[in-house]
């Protein structure tokens, strides 16, 4: 029985075909076997290459940009200004993808459409009092023209093995093929997740925002005055006062201990000297 090495062998060119067009071909032809998928290689199949639509823009309307900017902005309430800046990037039609606040400090991320990226920056910086700006470009046009090929060609692969697995007739061909087909489903899918994240950076620009809590002005200074000399002497005395008794306190340890064995020694000295001139005369 020759059909299932057929099928085999039809399953192999299929991903040989694969392989090939994932490096940098998208369309190319298979040997197939005999009595199975014959229309595929005459090329009169229903199963025609549809083209991939992309949702980036047209190659001849300009190249892939990436657009990311950062802004740092010292403003007087943060909460409120919070609440502004997600306002001003919904109102652009973007959203905030990414918040943190606390201790007077509050960082945003926001997603707003590519033409609307300068106007945003302006509106945001009119909060406060901007102390940074910075903006990047980063061309991606290669990668979206790699991503597109392959995935055109992922596709095309994976409606190859569709048409095998309708063909085959026992469950050894229908376990094979079908174990091919969700290999390639899964490639598609993850080519698929590349593609819609490279089209989200292209046609919504990344905004990371800096809020911090501006310093207030300082008070203005008080004019001299009676009172104020007033207070200013009343606290000069208490710490004069204060200065005094803390001087005391660390003598008197030191008068003590010292104080009366010399004031011993002097009594001592001084009767000496008034016995001896008594003593003189009595004799």
């Amino acid at each position: 029985m020759k059909l299932p090495r057929t099928l085999v062998l039809a399953v192999a060119a299929t991903a040989l075909l694969a392989g090939c067009t994932a490096g940098g071909r998208s369309e190319s032809s298979v040997a197939v076997a005999p009595g199975v998928g014959k229309a595929d290689a005459s090329g009169g199949s229903p199963q025609q290459k549809q083209p991939v639509a992309s949702t980036f823009a047209p190659a001849g309307t300009g190249r892939q940009i990436v657009r990311t900017a950062n802004l740092a902005v010292k403003v007087p309430d943060v909460p409120s200004a919070v609440n502004s800046a997600r306002k001003i990037g919904t109102d652009a039609g973007g959203y905030s993808s990414d918040e943190n606040s606390g201790g007077g400090h509050a960082t945003l991320t926001l997603k707003v459409p590519v033409d609307k990226t300068g106007a945003v920056l302006d509106r945001l910086a009119a909060l406060g009092d901007t102390t940074s700006r910075t903006e990047h470009a980063e061309d991606v046009t290669e990668q979206v023209v790699d991503v597109d090929s392959r995935l055109a060609a992922q596709r095309t692969s994976v409606d190859r093995v569709r048409a095998l697995l309708e063909k085959a007739n026992s469950i050894a061909d229908i376990t094979a093929v079908e174990s091919e087909l969700t290999k390639r489903e899964a490639d598609l899918a993850s080519l698929q997740q590349r593609h819609d994240a490279l089209a989200g950076q292209v046609g919504m620009s990344t905004i990371a925002v800096d809020l911090s809590k501006s310093e207030g002005a300082a008070p203005p200074a008080e004019q001299p005055g009676f009172l104020n000399g007033l207070g200013a002497g009343w606290t000069a005395l208490l710490g004069t006062l204060q200065g005094i008794g803390l001087a005391l306190g660390a003598v008197l340890p030191f008068a003590v201990v010292i104080g009366i064995p010399g004031a011993a020694v002097w009594w001592l000295l001084r009767r000496r000297r008034v016995v001896a001139p008594e003593v003189a005369e009595q004799d």
